[in-house]
């Protein structure tokens, strides 16, 4: 059997792929519009867009399907393939830092700005399952226990985070199971690439977001996560009699600390200093990375953009002088945040981005809500038909459309921000 493509693999509309797209473009100072997609994508959107509401729904699910891997083909995705495929979107160049580790979209913004590439540790393996209920995680358990065998002897320096929330990913996963998968080794490509572009003496940034879950194990590097951070509480989810048996890193944001000793070793080896950048929640490192934009953008940064999800966008936000607030989802957290950040700190506007996920899940937070919390704000939608949303699929491209119509002001390029005030900023901000 052949080895399934390493692009064919991962899940292109999930968090690390994007955002790794998304640091990719930042550091060649190219634009994200449309989730890095053509122009059919955003032709194709807009024009189902004008579809009722469930066929619209209909629609996004079974595109999201569409880029599972079948239960069969499994034992032939190869994830030392797809390290290479990830460092493939860096040129081979000399940087002064790399970040690595968990996924975040406010350290998108924060590699640009160092002209630093960041490697993920967790991916997505999306397995096509036209059956999957989503009120049912116990048949969830039971087809992962079946299916992911072959796909662990392959791939022995992972541990897989079988990852079923019927909660936001209501659409998605009536077509897939979410198999995330966590790196415990660098690897030969990781290794092969931070040997050639690290400069020397340049340091290697861990991301270690100490978010957990409740999971129940499945087997040896296997655990099944029922929820995900989000909207409601491991203990509002209805687990159909799966008791949990401990607490693992969350499936999608979590960092593994074993891949940490990995990285310590290979330091050791090659004289690369260490920095762990810990926060205890996956929201943690947005407020400071804004600080830290505020400050380097200068005195014409008086306008916040609170970003949801994938809308990232480093260059077309840096451009437009606007200083990023990045959330998860449109859920109440992702308010506190906003809402907090700006007890203390004024902006001229305040622009908000809302990423469509199709239904009105517990915890979300509307459009109404966002103006009701941020009420004597000057506030406005990126990109939102608020009448549509959640269920506002071409707002994924009108997203990067709002913000190319922004004045474009005077910015530092990317890979200005000076490493060491940086980190003392975000070691001063997290302890």
């Amino acid at each position: 059997m052949s080895t399934v493509k390493p692009a064919d693999a991962i899940a292109a509309f999930d968090s690390a792929s994007s955002m790794l797209s998304a640091t990719a473009r930042g550091l060649r100072d190219e634009p994200f519009d449309r989730l890095g997609r053509g122009r059919l994508f955003a032709a194709t959107l807009r024009v189902a867009n004008l579809l009722p509401r469930p066929v619209r729904q209909r629609l996004y699910a079974v595109a999201g399907g569409a880029e599972g891997v079948p239960p069969g083909q499994l034992g032939s995705v190869d994830l030392e393939a797809v390290a290479g495929w990830v460092t493939d979107h860096y040129p081979r160049n000399q940087y002064p830092a790399v970040l690595l580790g968990s996924s975040n979209g406010a350290a998108v913004h924060l590699a640009t700005a160092l002209g630093a590439p960041w490697l993920p540790q967790t991916l997505l393996v999306p397995v096509r399952w036209s059956g999957n209920d989503p009120d049912r995680p116990d048949r969830a358990l039971e087809f992962g226990a079946d299916v992911a065998p072959d796909f662990l002897r392959r791939n022995p320096d992972i541990v897989l985070h079988h990852m079923h929330d019927a909660n936001q990913d209501w659409l998605m996963i009536r077509q897939m199971a979410y198999f995330r998968v966590k790196r415990r080794r660098l690897g030969a490509a990781y290794e092969r690439f931070l040997r050639e572009c690290l400069a020397p003496n340049a340091p290697i940034i861990v991301l270690a977001d100490s978010s957990t879950w409740p999971v129940t194990t499945v087997g040896d590097r296997h655990v099944f996560q029922i929820g995900a951070q989000g909207g409601i509480r491991p203990q509002d989810y209805d687990r159909r009699g799966i008791e949990p048996d401990a607490d693992a890193p969350e499936a999608e944001w979590g960092f593994d600390a074993d891949l940490l000793d990995d990285v310590q070793r290979f330091a050791a080896a090659t004289g690369h200093p260490v920095h762990v950048v810990r926060y205890p929640d996956t929201h943690a490192l947005s407020a400071p990375v804004a600080d830290i934009y505020r400050e380097w953008l200068g005195g014409t940064a008086d306008q916040l953009l609170v970003e949801s999800f994938l809308l990232i966008d480093p260059t077309r936000t840096r451009q437009a002088g606007l200083v990023p607030l990045w959330t998860m989802f449109s859920v109440e957290s992702a308010v506190d945040v906003t809402e907090n950040y700006l007890r203390s700190r004024s902006f001229r506007a305040v622009h908000i981005g809302l990423f469509p996920h199709g239904v009105r899940s517990r915890g979300i937070a509307e459009p109404d809500r966002w103006r009701e919390r941020l009420s004597g704000v000057d506030t406005d939608f990126v990109g939102v038909d608020t009448r549509r949303f959640p269920a506002d699929f071409a707002a994924l491209v009108r997203y990067g459309s709002a913000l190319r119509a922004m004045p474009r002001l005077s910015a530092p390029a990317p890979g200005t921000l000076a490493i060491d005030k940086a980190m003392g900023l975000l070691t001063s901000a997290l302890s």
